[in-house]
């Protein structure tokens, strides 16, 4: 026996794949046959929940982040969380003789500013008679 070495040779120009005879001819009504017919009560109804899931997800999602902010950063008033009073720096300025002056100054002032604006105002509606 003699022992090929090169088979492409022998397989070049050739199409080595072929297809039975009359294959072609009636596929499309034989692989129709074969498929299940769809009918109209195989339509999934949707009911109200599965819409409304959606939104309860992100209101827990949303009540959730609000929960855990609160915890961490405390919002909520007097008392709230024990962990953010570490976290904010408060600063006081004790109250001096000079602040208490000038407050007294800034009322003064805006006294004087509301009694000439009250003057002004006055004599535009009450003109003098002659």
């Amino acid at each position: 026996m003699k022992k090929e070495e090169n088979n492409l040779d022998r397989l070049k120009g050739t199409n080595p794949f072929t297809v039975p005879e009359g294959y072609m001819e009636g596929l499309t009504e034989r692989i129709m046959s074969q498929l299940p017919e769809k009918t109209e009560e195989e339509t999934r109804r949707i009911s109200m929940m599965d819409r409304v899931r959606p939104w309860l997800y992100m209101a827990a999602v949303f009540a959730g982040l609000g929960l855990f902010f609160k915890a961490i950063v405390g919002i909520g008033g007097p008392g709230g969380g024990t962990v953010s009073d570490s976290l904010l720096v408060r600063t006081e300025v004790p109250a001096t003789a000079l602040d208490i002056i000038e407050a007294e100054e800034d009322e003064e002032y805006l006294e004087y500013l509301e009694a000439q604006y009250a003057n002004y105002l006055l004599d535009e509606e009450f003109p003098y008679s002659e």
